[in-house]
């Protein structure tokens, strides 16, 4: 059988060698290859199935796809949990073991620095998104513009107040998503200073059950996870019944702040 080398990342040479529970893609067991004053952490897998034509063929598979991302980062995360490990890519994938080592060697300077730079550091990801029928109920008290009409409405004629109660229905579809955003930056604002790096993602488009309003990765000391994750469960439960939604997870990888 023609294999090839599958690469999940790099790891600093202490690093312990797993043990056989741990499998990756294909199932395939997982070891450390010593390069260097660093390790390659790898698996051996069929070429007929993982060559880089036989991944293209495969990619509209969308089950098998997300099936080996499991895979990659069950071992990933395995070295997060113990040790640290610097991310390779999914399918990233050498000839042989040799080819691998000449590659890292290239790299060599570049590895180590990022290792080092990512010692103690993990990443966590946030998302904050709204119920707009709830948030609408509740906008009103962090908005000035609804404020102000609700004290205008109040005070206007029976007459007057039709046309106007129209206006504030307008205004607020624009307000709603506004405060759900201010919350939201509001959010991010209170944990920054627990991160070492923030990084304010695309917002996802589509698969969403409801609107997400911010999507951001932080960069966080393994001291500085447990404020954090205080902080932001404060905030969840402090913004639920208003209708906006703070959830986070974490710790993972590093993978948006790994240089390229």
């Amino acid at each position: 059988m023609s294999e090839l080398v599958y690469l999940y990342g790099f790891v600093p040479p202490d690093t312990h060698v797993p043990g056989p529970d741990l499998v990756g893609l294909a199932d395939a067991s997982v070891s450390l290859r010593p390069l260097d004053d660093f390790h390659a952490v790898v698996s051996t897998v069929d070429a007929n199935v993982f060559s880089a034509a036989a991944i293209e063929q495969r990619m509209e598979d969308l089950n098998w796809v997300a099936a080996q991302g499991a895979a990659h980062e069950r071992v990933v995360a395995w070295f997060v949990d113990r040790a640290q490990i610097l991310p390779a890519s999914l399918f990233t994938l050498y000839s042989s073991e040799a080819a691998l080592a000449a590659s890292a060697r290239e790299r060599g300077s570049r590895i180590r620095s990022e290792l080092e730079r990512l010692r103690g550091l993990r990443e966590w990801n946030l998302k904050v998104s709204c119920r707009p029928a709830m948030l609408a109920e509740h906008a009103g008290t962090h908005s000035d513009v609804l404020a102000q009409l609700d004290r205008e409405l109040e005070a206007a004629s029976p007459g007057r107040r039709y046309l106007m109660q129209k206006k504030r229905a307008d205004v607020l579809k624009q307000e709603v998503f506004r405060v759900a955003r201010q919350l939201a930056a509001e959010v991010l604002d209170s944990v920054r200073d627990f991160a070492q790096s923030v990084v304010v993602l695309p917002l996802p488009q589509a698969g969403q059950d409801l609107p997400v309003v911010l999507h951001a990765a932080l960069l966080v000391e393994l001291t500085r996870e447990q404020p954090l994750v205080q902080e932001l469960s404060d905030a969840a439960a402090r913004l639920q019944s208003e209708g906006v939604d703070v959830s986070f997870s974490g710790p993972w990888a590093p993978y948006r702040f790994v240089e390229p």
